[in-house]
């Protein structure tokens, strides 16, 4: 019926039991039914008698009325096509039983008859078959000539067209006439439902009857009030939250207006359980840095921000919210490359910045980077370094968050021995920065005791960590597998170097941005200085950065999304929380 069913008032509906909404909905299909039969037997006929005319159009070339070629008793017609290519062949038959009267040639076709004596027909079938003949039935319903056929043919069409607009206003009409009391129904019914499935939650009890539910905490005396004044003899009871089951407790995330879209991805990994860490906060900030590094550029920024400004506005997309917030911070760090939309003489970029760009270069110690470098790619060891800097940066706030989780948990040796515990922590940042100081400054800080202390002495940590538990928690040990634990250290040190060097890709879509735009720079014929602004080359520079917006944006937010559930989600977030829903019963 394709009627748009849409909340309304059910105040005149006097269906109330399944039966009545039955009985209601049984008769519209009846009565839809009945008219969708006759639509579709008309639609039928039709469909036939303009196939069946479409032919006989071929045919008026055939003077012999169809009723007496369909009687003939002796012999056998067959009318159909064959293919143009095939009628020289019939010329080495021409002895053969049968004769092909041809009528038109159209479309690479030949339309026409052939004629063979009742003791024939096999043969002459099978060699009209092997010549591509396709065979077409005409109804026995044919009066007259094919050119008189076509004309009543003709008037039984237009009629039944005229039929089939009358039967199409007819089935709007229907629909229309009950889009109003239909929407009506639909919605007492969905309200009978709710209440229905309200009343599963019911106890009743000696005659009372109680039900149960959860409540954010700041809008229990509302609540209350409401359920007070609602009837009378109703007592509402409040209990607190029993922190011990805190995983049967609904959560709702409550964050800022600049965090709050980030939500759907927390949803997306899982929860937080009651009185847990709520990440999304976190992940908002670190998503939209990745995000405008990876994806710098000033107009570029600003055209995605506003196109998820346009699509909040006008739709209800969970990523249009989320595109403003990335667009703005691509805006920021263009400015820092100097990029809008792909040129960079219109901004000064830091690396054209003496004064911050020696800091940077001298901050890398020994690295080789240029100090006079004139365009990105020529300071791509840097992007490439900061990238990583990035990475292990991220990487240890999540440790360090796992670390505060499991204290408030009190799961001590979690905690303090565990490879994302304070034995990783020291572990991981002692390696980063004795191979930093090693490579980039040249110092000899992987002494002996460095090692022992800061590296082997965590490593020992990590490797007993059941018994170190067992030890400070008082809680008798679990079984020691030496093989278990060895694992455990490898997998550690295999994340560490693997997680660490995924961010690499940060730095990675910072170069390829700028590869991509320079490339439509080159199509756009705008690479050489002093080039003339043609409209070719506006109209180059738009379509260029429309697909590198399209599809190296989209990349970004996947490629940030990875690092984000991967790389820091996975260190010190669990999720199971369950999402609180609350109760809505409309009653219109």
């Amino acid at each position: 019926l394709k009627i748009p069913v849409k909340s309304a008032n059910f105040a005149d509906v006097e269906c109330e039991s399944a039966e009545d909404f039955e009985n209601y909905f049984g008769d519209i299909g009846k009565r839809y039914d009945e008219l969708n039969e006759q639509y579709a037997a008309v639609e039928k006929s039709l469909r036939e008698h303009k196939e069946t005319d479409a032919y006989i159009m071929h045919l008026h070339g055939l003077d012999e009325p169809f009723s007496e070629l369909f009687s003939m008793k002796y012999v056998k017609m067959r009318i159909g096509r064959m293919p143009l290519e095939n009628e020289e062949k019939l010329k080495y038959y021409a002895s053969k039983c049968f004769i092909f009267q041809e009528f038109e040639k159209a479309e690479d076709y030949v339309y026409g008859i052939y004629l063979t004596p009742v003791q024939y027909v096999e043969f002459a079938d099978e060699l009209m078959t092997s010549l591509g003949f396709e065979r077409t039935r005409l109804p026995d319903y044919l009066e007259g000539d094919a050119e008189l056929a076509d004309k009543k043919l003709h008037a039984v069409i237009e009629e039944e067209e005229k039929e089939k607009i009358r039967l199409e206003k007819e089935l709007a009409y229907f629909a229309d006439g009950l889009s109003d009391d239909f929407s009506a129904v639909i919605s007492k019914l969905k309200y009978k439902s709710e209440v229905n499935d309200l009343r599963k939650k019911v106890v009743i009890s000696s005659g009372r009857f109680s039900f149960s539910g959860y409540c954010p905490a700041r809008d229990s005396k509302k609540l209350r009030t409401a359920i007070v004044k609602s009837a009378k003899n109703v007592q509402c009871v409040e209990i607190p939250v029993d922190k011990k089951h805190a995983e049967d407790v609904p959560v709702k995330l409550r964050n800022n207006i600049v965090t709050r879209p980030f939500e759907m991805f927390t949803k997306m990994y899982g929860l937080p359980v009651y009185g847990g860490f709520d990440p999304t906060p976190y992940v908002a900030f670190t998503y939209m840095l990745m995000f405008g590094i990876m994806f710098g550029d000033v107009g570029q920024g600003l055209v995605i921000s506003l196109l998820g400004l346009i699509l909040s506005k006008k739709t209800k997309n969970q990523l249009a919210p989320i595109m403003t917030r990335l667009g703005i911070f691509s805006a920021l760090f263009g400015c820092v490359y100097g990029s809008v939309f792909g040129i960079e003489t219109l901004i000064k970029p830091i690396f054209h910045r003496e004064n911050i760009w020696f800091g940077i270069c001298d901050m890398m110690g020994n690295l080789g980077i240029p100090r006079h470098p004139s365009t990105i790619f020529q300071a791509a060891t840097a992007v490439l370094i900061f990238a990583l800097f990035i990475g292990v940066a991220l990487i240890l706030i999540s440790m360090i968050l796992n670390t505060i989780k499991n204290f408030k948990a009190k799961k001590l040796g979690e905690a303090l021995f565990d490879v994302n515990g304070v034995a990783g922590i020291i572990l991981y940042a002692s390696l980063v920065i004795g191979l930093a100081g090693s490579l980039m400054y040249g110092l000899a800080i992987m002494t002996a005791p460095y090692v022992i202390c800061l590296i082997v002495l965590p490593i020992a940590c990590i490797f007993f960590k059941t018994p170190l538990s067992a030890l400070v928690t008082g809680k008798k040990a679990g079984k020691f597998s030496v093989a278990e634990s060895f694992i455990g250290i490898f997998e550690g040190a295999l994340s560490f170097l693997s997680n660490t060097m995924s961010f690499l890709r940060i730095g990675g879509f910072v170069l390829s941005h700028a590869g991509f735009m320079l490339v439509v720079s080159q199509l756009a014929g705008a690479s050489q200085p002093g080039a003339p602004v043609t409209l070719g080359m506006v109209i180059a520079y738009i379509i260029g950065n429309i697909l590198v917006m399209g599809i190296e944006g989209l990349l970004s937010g996947i490629q940030v999304l990875r690092l984000e559930f991967y790389e820091v989600f996975s260190r010190f977030y669990d999720g199971g929380g369950n999402e609180f829903k609350p109760l809505a019963i409309k009653n219109d």
